[in-house]
């Protein structure tokens, strides 16, 4: 009996360089995060205190950390909806969605799996993200 060779889909350019573009203002707002909780924090007129300066830098701590915990959770949930998608047409790459990069066509069980695994990595990668935030919070 001969095997079927495998379907493969080819990667969309245009859809290539949107995801390029919007990792390169994904990282440079990562790199402009803190500096803008600094500027936010800045506001308060009695931070002149010695005191109130070192209750200000446990404020910029808290809100730092919950700022950078949503933005790791930005692409975790991105995954999560990727997952979703998979698991609900049942097919790689989902229905009516291009991918930047070319991929094997997989249907049925097989797609559905890898969705399920999509979606449990990371819903566990957004539980360990809320434990260690809340880590942080409680210090």
């Amino acid at each position: 009996m001969r095997q079927k060779r495998p379907e493969f889909v080819p990667g969309d350019k245009q859809v290539r360089q949107n995801w390029l573009i919007f990792i390169a203002f994904y990282i440079l707002f990562l790199i402009w995060l803190e500096p803008l909780v600094d500027f936010l924090l800045s506001f308060d007129p009695t931070a002149v205190d010695p005191f109130a300066m070192s209750g200000m830098n446990e404020k910029k701590m808290r809100y730092a950390s919950i700022a950078y915990a949503a933005t790791r959770s930005l692409p975790v949930g991105l995954m999560f909806w990727l997952g979703y998608r998979v698991v609900t047409s049942a097919r790689i790459p989902p229905a009516r969605m291009k991918l930047p990069f070319t991929v094997q066509k997989v249907k049925g069980r097989q797609a559905r799996v890898f969705g399920l695994l999509l979606m449990g990595v990371s819903l566990f990668l957004l539980y360990w993200e809320m434990v260690q935030l809340s880590r942080t919070i409680l210090i």
